[in-house]
């Protein structure tokens, strides 16, 4: 077999191998972690409670760790005013304000579809005044 065969040959099944591999459907690779069918509730998180499994916790701040939420299967997903701290760049959770917070966590519910996701109220939100106990200590 000639030289100039040999190379139309092998030219030709590398063409025909890399054309299969472009083949590959889109939303398999880039449809992201396919949706779980259930969403963890109250009752489940109950369940796993009494059966003794663990329950799993972690904090999200945005889109990005919503998908890692979800192909690692956590129960609940929390956001909270720490982004103040950990996103934003501030040295406490005080100067956020509630529309940044509300942003978080729509990011976060884009994604994460099986994980009960909990909004963490800012400080200073649900007091009525300066001197509501909580906790057993007066602010003032």
């Amino acid at each position: 077999m000639s030289l100039f065969r040999t190379l139309a040959k092998r030219c030709t099944s590398l063409a025909r191998s890399s054309r299969y591999m472009s083949n590959i459907p889109e939303d398999s690779v880039y449809g992201g972690p396919k949706p779980q069918n259930h969403r963890v509730t109250l009752t489940h998180l109950r369940q796993k409670h009494r059966k003794g499994e663990p329950i799993t916790m972690v904090t999200a701040y945005d889109y990005p760790s919503a998908v890692h939420l979800v192909s690692a299967e956590i129960d609940i997903c929390l956001v909270e005013d720490s982004a103040s701290m950990v996103v934003h760049g501030h040295d406490t959770t005080l100067p956020i304000a509630l529309d940044k917070m509300l942003v978080h966590c729509r990011a976060v519910a884009r994604d994460a579809k099986r994980p009960l996701l909990v909004g963490d109220l800012l400080f200073g939100t649900y007091e009525s005044s300066s001197h509501q106990w909580a906790g057993g200590v007066t602010f003032s």
